[in-house]
């Protein structure tokens, strides 16, 4: 969790993000505030459809050297369930003291409330915007020495150097921060669609605040979709990216026939209808709680990345459910405000690269 931090140099370090289906590298250039994508790559470690992951240093070499990345110096991040994220509220005298004594009590804290066997948890937290009454002031994270252990050395047997472990909630909310000038009373936040879970980050100022699953991740619902329809997992994930959701009013022709893209969309959102329901739910909670800490805010967009951002309707979806702009990370591209480019044949799909290229960013 601790990164040997340098001056920002015009090319940053490498991002790599170690993902359960997937390996990806990111470099950038900083010309000012731009940062422009100048190398990247995605390997995936396992076909779809199979439980037989390749050897991850052979998985991140082949990655890194694939990327057009230079340099040899790479950092990484962890995210749930290798990193447990807890809210903590520290007294004023407490949060204002000494930096060393700060940590250790924070260490302690989380100590007493992570899951992990104790003794062997690498603990770090970050301080949250003034709140008013008894909101947590701080986030206190906790992960396993041997899954951070296990990230160093797979970069070392790919041949690179790894200068430290990030919290992925972090590096989410740097590559949030690059998309858009949040305004200052705006609670903006970033759903991450992953292949084990689905998170939500909320940021205040450009600084997470609520961290949490709030969902199954690509996985199960590709499942879902291959037992449902029975198809293999394969053929559902492509449906799932390329059919999507139904929305209220689509794929309907004028005299009330479905298409069939429109009926086999509508077949999927049957399928998944809990659980996107139970999502929509659980973000739209996570919106409320930050709000009532932070009572002078207002609830701003939410951005979607991961590998099931793409889904087809998806953001449409979630949009009308909880009546907030939703969009994926690629649609901010081209807004005005945005400060991430992509070197001149390197565009790539975004939302899969999100935490690589936060990852890249140096806090």
């Amino acid at each position: 969790m601790v990164s040997l931090r340098s001056q920002c140099k015009k090319r940053t370090r490498i991002g790599l993000d170690v993902g359960g289906h997937a390996v990806r590298a990111v470099q950038l250039r900083r010309s000012g505030n731009v940062y422009t994508v100048s190398g990247s790559a995605q390997h995936e470690r396992r076909p779809i459809g199979t439980d037989q992951d390749r050897p991850i240093g052979d998985i991140v070499r082949v990655c890194l050297q694939s990327s057009g990345c230079r340099g040899k110096l790479v950092e990484t991040a962890l995210s749930s369930p290798d990193l447990e994220v807890h809210a903590i509220k520290l007294p004023p005298a407490v949060s204002g003291g000494r930096r060393d004594e700060l940590d250790e009590i924070v260490h302690w804290e989380v100590q007493r409330l992570t899951t992990l066997p104790s003794g062997s948890v690498e603990t770090r937290h970050w301080l949250l915007p003034e709140t008013r009454g008894s909101a947590p002031n701080a986030l206190g994270v906790a992960a396993a020495r041997e899954v951070i252990t296990q990230s160093i050395e797979a970069c070392a047997a790919a041949g690179f150097t790894c200068s430290g472990v990030d919290a992925a909630a972090a590096a989410l909310s740097r590559f949030g921060s690059l998309l858009n000038p949040w305004p200052s009373d705006a609670v903006w936040g970033i759903l991450d669609l992953g292949l084990r879970e689905t998170r939500t980050i909320l940021c205040v100022d450009g600084v997470p605040v609520l961290v949490r699953t709030t969902g199954p991740g690509g996985e199960a619902w590709t499942a879902q979709i291959a037992e449902a329809l029975e198809i293999s997992v394969k053929a559902a994930e492509v449906q799932k990216r390329d059919a999507g959701l139904a929305l209220t009013g689509r794929g309907v022709r004028a005299e009330g026939v479905a298409t069939p893209a429109g009926e086999l969309a509508a077949i999927l959102t049957g399928v998944l209808r809990n659980d996107l329901q139970t999502l929509a739910g659980e973000v739209k909670r996570s919106y409320e709680y930050v709000l009532s800490c932070y009572p002078r805010r207002r609830a701003a967009d939410l951005v979607l990345v991961g590998g099931g951002a793409v889904t087809k309707n998806l953001a449409e979806y979630l949009a009308q459910a909880l009546g907030i702009p939703v969009c994926p990370a690629s649609a901010w591209l081209s807004r005005d405000g945005c400060r991430l480019r992509f070197a001149s044949g390197r565009q790539s799909r975004i939302e899969e690269l999100a935490l690589a290229v936060g990852v890249a960013i140096e806090s």
